[in-house]
């Protein structure tokens, strides 16, 4: 119980907690304050994941819940960003993104479940989380606080922008995975998208 409640575990779960309360804001026309809330959870993400590396504080527990805050955080940037703009253009290269985030969700299931082997997040891999939540947040700020909304076509850019970065990531990931093998390379540490390790070793892609 105590390698579970460890502090980037506290607060991963508070930003699990922020994105809800995100949505319910948004929701009862609050929306700079939930817009707040998310870029709050953005940057308790940041601090997490430093503690974590810093002070190895990591655990197999934040191993999975990490991703999965980070992926709920964006869901609800995303579906925000979709509804304001109105536009099929755009809720298409959303649907894109998130098909790659799906994508990726499965092939470290496969690869960890069949063959043993964890996939950790590359340079690529946190290059497409801070796309994400550089363009996401900001599209949302301008729009909520500056009462503003982003043209279309600056909506459907950016999120080309990440759409490019997170399938070439896809692409690197396969490719090292393949080049690797189905032979488990043991002693690499595990890290989420934000780059933040578990402190547990266990088999990975190098």
């Amino acid at each position: 119980m105590n390698d579970r409640l460890t502090v980037p575990n506290i607060l991963t779960a508070l930003r699990i907690v922020m994105a809800a309360a995100a949505v319910v804001l948004a929701l009862h026309a609050m929306q700079a304050l939930a817009v707040s809330l998310c870029i709050a959870a953005a940057l308790l993400d940041v601090f997490d994941g430093w503690y974590a590396r810093t002070f190895a504080r990591g655990s197999f527990l934040g191993q999975h819940l990490d991703p999965l805050a980070d992926k709920l955080l964006m869901g609800v940037v995303f579906a925000w960003i979709g509804i304001d703009a109105g536009s099929v253009i755009v809720w298409g290269l959303i649907a894109l993104v998130a098909l790659r985030e799906v994508g990726m969700t499965l092939l470290r299931a496969y690869s960890r479940r069949l063959h043993g082997r964890f996939i950790p997040a590359s340079r690529l891999g946190r290059a497409k989380m801070l796309a994400q939540s550089v363009f996401g947040l900001t599209i949302l700020g301008i729009t909520h606080f500056l009462g503003e909304p982003v043209p279309v076509p600056v909506v459907a850019v950016s999120l080309i922008v990440i759409a490019i970065i997170s399938y070439v990531s896809v692409v690197a990931y396969v490719r090292v995975w393949v080049e690797e093998g189905t032979v488990p390379a043991c002693g690499a540490e595990p890290v989420g998208e934000d780059g933040a390790g578990t402190g547990r070793r266990v088999s990975a892609v190098r």
